[in-house]
């Protein structure tokens, strides 16, 4: 059975995947990385580089003009020779095979068939897959997912320290708990994100050059003399990536699996944001600002709803879904070697686009923000009842009896007021330089440290 079928040509509207579909334009620039163009270009780019790397390593003399000429092959690489690959493949029914035929029939065409059977030699087709993917992988977490990461933290940062004084009640199981500032909740996300980000920027990206079974048995019966271990470390080195030394037909994937836990970190931080954001959009803290002419609701015009952080959300848990399968099945190939790294890694691109549409859909959203200051402040002064923590945790520094009992009987489950509040610390029996410090705290100034938190970000 053909493992493919050449589809009829189709738009973005007949897309199967959303990502492909309606959000297209969002993300079209990640299969530069993640397509069967990417895959193959990544795929002779590697076999080109080890074309000259090999016949270097076994003392053939290039000249510069030949080695142009191979990289020539790189360059140039377009559609039309996508197609020429892919008609091969469905001709032989070996997505890398072809490649090899094609690269054959290339030197061909530039008078170089001496070097033909030097393609591919020595190699199993897992050895110019993974490092192709690899370096996709690569390219696309520095040229677009840590930009937009980055591009998010910008955002939460920006508005966290424009917001740093902006006092409102923090809610703890739901219920109006103690003062904290819009901008301290803000950093406190925008923390959590950077170092997940920092984590994932130290994770190195390996790959393998190991032929059939990982011994180099092809390479070192045909030239032993030649230290192949030491040939392919250098070989990935110098491409950027980190090297296995020891593996079956696969790379074992523990560098990716670490990357693949990294972003469902991130994404699952996201998510948090973007949930948190909803509720306070729930309680009316938080209202959202909209361009001319979009409808929030087809039947309530009032509405504008957010949903650029129920998108993130979405796409978050939807790139997280991919993830997981890929976290637990990696590593997981049966003795030397099965299919089922290859197939679940075309679907790793799909993941992180996914990933990257959520970043910059809650990046966007949060920009849309603004802050119901009135609202809060009424708020804050129809809950006294907030500062409850700071009068007895200042009252157990004294003589006075049961103060945490006092306070319960004062607040629990009571809204207090500040006329309320005066009143019970004009009859604490305690000295008056206490009472004087009691009078001073209010919900607008018991916030702790929470300027201070904003700005060590």
């Amino acid at each position: 059975m053909s493992e493919i079928k050449t589809p009829k040509p189709f738009s973005f509207f007949n897309s199967i995947s959303s990502i492909d579909g309606r959000f297209r334009g969002r993300t079209e620039n990640a299969s530069k990385y993640f397509s069967e163009f990417a895959t193959y270009r990544g795929r002779v780019l590697v076999e080109i580089e080890y074309l000259i790397a090999f016949l270097e390593e076994i003392g053939e003399k290039l000249e510069t003009k030949t080695i142009k000429s191979f990289r020539k092959i790189v360059e140039d690489f377009s559609e039309s020779d996508a197609e020429l690959i892919w008609k091969k493949d469905e001709e032989i029914n070996h997505d890398t095979k072809a490649i090899e035929y094609f690269l054959i029939s290339k030197l061909g065409e530039q008078k170089l068939e001496k070097y033909k059977n030097f393609i591919h030699i020595g190699l199993t087709s897992t050895d110019i897959d993974n490092i192709g993917f690899a370096l996709s992988l690569q390219g696309f977490l520095k040229d677009i997912y840590f930009e937009e990461i980055e591009g998010l933290l910008e955002v939460l940062k920006k508005i966290a320290k424009e917001n740093k004084d902006l006092v409102m009640p923090a809610r703890s199981h739901g219920q109006i708990a103690v003062p904290t500032t819009a901008g301290k909740e803000l950093s406190y996300f925008y923390s959590r994100l950077n170092t997940q980000l920092e984590k994932l920027k130290s994770i190195k990206i390996g790959s393998k050059l190991t032929g059939a079974v990982g011994n180099h048995n092809a390479l070192t019966f045909a030239y032993p003399d030649v230290d192949w271990i030491k040939f392919s470390k250098k070989f990935l080195n110098d491409l950027g990536l980190d090297n296995y030394t020891h593996t079956t037909q696969v790379e074992p994937y523990d560098h990716k699996v670490e990357l693949i836990q990294a972003v469902k970190r991130i994404n699952l931080v996201m998510t948090s944001l973007d949930q948190d954001i909803w509720r306070y959009l729930a309680l009316g803290y938080i209202s959202m600002k909209d361009d001319a002419g979009h409808v929030g609701s087809s039947t309530m015009p009032q509405k504008i709803n957010p949903i650029g952080f129920e998108m993130s959300e979405n796409y978050s848990s939807l790139s997280n879904g991919i993830l997981d399968v890929l976290e637990r099945r990696l590593p997981l190939n049966r003795w030397q070697r099965d299919l089922t790294d290859k197939y679940l890694l075309r679907d790793l691109g799909q993941a992180l686009t996914m990933t990257v549409l959520a970043t910059v859909s809650t990046r966007d959203a949060l920009n849309q923000l603004g802050f119901n200051k009135a609202l809060i402040a009424n708020e804050l002064d129809n809950h006294w009842e907030i500062i409850a923590e700071g009068i007895q945790t200042l009252l157990r520094t004294t003589d006075y009896t049961q103060p945490y009992e006092k306070l319960k009987e004062l607040t629990r489950g009571k809204v207090v007021t500040k006329e309320t509040y005066t009143k019970f610390i004009d009859e604490l029996e305690v000295p008056e330089d206490f009472k004087d410090k009691l009078r001073k705290l209010s919900p607008e100034n018991y916030i702790g440290n929470a300027v201070k938190l904003v700005d060590l970000i």
